[in-house]
Order: C-alpha cells, then structure tokens, then sequence
C-alpha cells in the first residue's frame, strides 16, 4: 500500500454523514416522552430495506474507492499532483451539480432518482474495469473516471438524504440518520480490509466489477421500497428559479442558513483533515506509511460509537448543539496536532471522528426537521456543497501550509479557526439570535 491509498471520506459516496450526540439545551424541542431507543427506525419496513441497499453500496465503493487511488498510484509512482488532482475532481461536482440536483429531488420520483443514478454508477464502474482489463488506463482516463462518479455522488446526495426522512416517520428520523451513519461508517471500517486482498489475489479491474455488480444488488433492493413523499408539483419557473426559492425558503427557516455556514467553515477548516493523516503517520509519530490505515480505522470507531449513542438523544439537535461539538472538535485536534505519542494519538484521532461526524449528523438532523418534504431536496442539496462541496479547498490549504511548515501546524490553525467559529455561534445562541426552532409545515410523511 502507499499514500495513494488513502481515501478522501466516506461520505462522498453515502451522501449521509455520521453521528450526533449532545446534551438537552433549552429551545430543544422534545420529540418523545420515553428514552429515545437507538434502533427504534429499524422498525420501519422501508427503513430496513433503504439501510440495506446503502451498505450494500457502501461496501462496493469501499472496494471501487481504494482501488481506484491505488490504480493511480501505481501508474503515476505515487505523483502527490496526481492524486490530489483525483481528490480534488472526485469532490468538486459537489459544490457544482449538488444544487441542482436539489431542484431536482424535488421534482421527480426520489426512488427513481436514485435507480437511475445508481444504474449510472453501476455502468461507469464496469466500463472503468473493462478500461483496465484493456491495459487503457492513465492518470488522465483515471481522472475522468473519478470526476463522472462525482458527478453521479453529486446528483445521488439530496435524493439519498430525503429518501431517509422519507422512509421513517418524524419521531425516528434522528435514529435513522444515526443508524445510517453507524452503517457508513462500519463499512469504512471493514471496506478496506475487503480491497486489499481483492487487490492482491485478482487486481483493480476486478474490483470495479464488483462494485458494479454491488450496484446492481442495491438496485434490486430498491425496487420494492415505496417512499412517501410531498413532491413540489405546484411550483412554476426555471431550474435557477426554483433554486432561488430554496434559497429564500432556508431563510425563512431560522436557523437554517446559519447552519449552512457552520457546516461550510468546518468542511474547510476541520474535515480536510484526513488528507493529512498520511504525513502524520510517518513524519510525525515516526511509524511505517501504511500505518495511517490504523488511524483511518481509529477515527472510524470513534465515530461508530457516536452513531450508535445519538439513538439515546431525547431531542432534535439544535445550532448550540452542533457548535458544542465543533468546539471539541478543535480543542482535541489542536492536541492531536502536537502529539508525538502513537497511542495518545490513536486516542484523539477517534475522538476527532466522533466530534466530526456528530457535528454532520447534528446539522444534518436539524435541518430535516425543519424543512417542508417539498422544500427538503433543495435544502439537502445546499448542505451537499457546504458538507462535500467545499471540502476540497481544505484539502488544497491544508496541504499547502503542511508542505510549507509542517502537518502539525497546518491542522493547529484549522483547529483553531474551528474552536473560534464555535465560540462564536455558541455565543449568538445563548444571546436568542436564532430563536427557536422553527417547525415544517408539513411533517414528514410516514
């Protein structure tokens, strides 16, 4: 293995981040009496057949995902310009097509939208096989290839998040978020461990053959799932239009655009983080490079913990909420950054994906309970660019300050930057700026 075959984050492929957890604040509105039950969602039929399609696809894009960066780092001896040109083209349809994509899940039949996007990356990934069975591949069809599953991420991203509050009633919509994100990250967890040996005993070209035929096996799970939903049939005007109107609609919507914003610094400031794992495992804590796997795997556990407590949550994540977590975030990254210690690091990095993936799902959870089904595509789809969007351009700052000055210091300001963001929105929520929260008008069907 090599730096090549470190992954971007799993979340480009789900479209549905991870965890959240917190404390009752005031203006936390209650969603039940009892003690929220963690897997309470799983007793919803669809549920139970969405969540199996998504591992099965999660899985697939582990093993497509690894194989891929390692395809590229083989035929370019591991270019750093290459690879951080595949994360960068992989990313940036996020911030590109997501919107529309938005517009679009309001629109149209979200199980469809979903086959067909999903049949889109079903037939990329066999023609990136056959490309490599033909020995055609190079840095540049590589990259193609990265940027059209982008794209197909991108336009997946608002269906797939609406198809979950779709498939649970509102009472079960924070455990089926928690549960999804708990999947996710299980199979980036394990995911990996699959590619290596495929890798090994058959090669790439294989492994994207399986990640096809993993497309096809969701697909065929799909199919009988039947989504409830409150589509806009009675909006008029152009695709830009409509977009300008989910934009006005999340203002109206306190604090919807607020935790647009919050999402956005993190993605720039706090979850490029991962890109840098590589040079802390060798440069910093002096151990072999293939040893940042073993941080990856830390900083997934961290966050598997954090999805299975957040089902206990007896209230819908508020903007204090997610802030708190971002603030823990940047006070264990900035001691991530200066520790020379191989255990305490592996400590921190797993608190680090706890803390991240809870300020995902807080906002991500936030968002959905106060958003009409009708508006909820649009809404999702600016929280695709704020949350995967703009996560390049962290990577591009991170990685020019580590090779500057150093790893260390890079994620030390970024650290910062997201302690002083958190202490700031903690602040105008404690002082009533964004009120309460404001509920749908329409709660989200069962």
């Amino acid at each position: 293995m090599s730096d090549g075959l470190m992954p971007p984050l799993a979340e480009d492929e789900a479209g549905l981040p991870g965890p959240s957890i917190g404390e009752s604040i005031p203006h936390e509105p209650l969603i039940g009496r009892e003690r929220r039950r963690p897997f309470r969602a799983f007793n919803n039929h669809e549920f139970r057949l969405l969540f199996a399609a998504y591992a099965i696809g999660d899985i697939g894009f582990w093993i497509s995902h690894i194989s891929l960066q390692s395809e590229m780092s083989r035929i370019t001896h591991t270019s750093s310009l290459w690879l951080g040109i595949l994360f960068f083209t992989t990313f940036i349809p996020m911030l590109l097509f997501a919107p529309i994509a938005g517009v679009i899940a309001d629109r149209v039949d979200r199980k469809k939208m979903l086959i067909i996007t999903r049949g889109a990356v079903g037939l990329i990934a066999t023609a990136l096989g056959l490309v490599v069975f033909a020995n055609l591949e190079s840095p540049e069809v590589l990259v193609a290839f990265g940027f059209f599953m982008g794209t197909m991420f991108a336009f997946m991203a608002p269906a797939q998040q609406a198809a979950t509050a779709n498939s649970v009633p509102a009472s079960d919509l924070t455990s089926a978020i928690s549960i999804q994100s708990a999947g996710n990250n299980l199979a980036r967890i394990g995911g990996p461990g699959l590619a290596v040996p495929i890798l090994v005993l058959w090669g790439p070209g294989w492994a994207f053959i399986i990640y096809a035929i993993s497309n096809l096996l969701m697909l065929l799970t799909l199919l009988p799932i039947h989504l409830s939903s409150h589509l806009s049939t009675s909006e008029t005007g152009s695709t830009w239009h409509r977009w300008k109107q989910g934009l006005i609609y999340a203002r109206s919507r306190p604090p919807a655009v607020a935790a647009l914003v919050l999402m956005g610094i993190f993605s720039i400031f706090g979850a490029a983080h991962v890109a840098l794992l590589p040079v802390f495992a060798t440069d910093v804590l002096g151990h072999p490079r293939d040893d940042f796997t073993i941080l990856v795997i830390a900083s997934g556990v961290g966050a598997v913990v954090g999805a299975l407590a957040t089902g206990f949550r007896r209230t819908t994540p508020t903007l204090g909420t997610a802030s708190r977590w971002v603030a823990g975030f940047g006070v264990t990254g900035i001691m991530f950054a200066f520790s020379t210690t191989w255990d305490l690091s592996l400590f921190l990095i797993a608190i680090m994906g706890f803390c991240y993936f809870s300020v995902t799902t807080s906002l991500n959870t936030l968002l959905q309970h106060i958003s009409d089904d009708e508006k909820r595509g649009r809404i999702m789809g600016l929280f695709a660019v704020a949350w995967a969007g703009l996560i390049p351009f962290g990577g591009i700052w991170m990685g020019a300050v580590a090779s500057a000055a150093g790893a260390p210091l890079a994620l030390g300001i970024g650290a910062g930057v997201c302690l002083t963001c958190a202490g700031f929105f903690i602040l105008r929520e404690r002082s009533g700026v964004y009120g309460e929260l404001v509920p749908p008008l329409t709660d989200p069907p069962r």
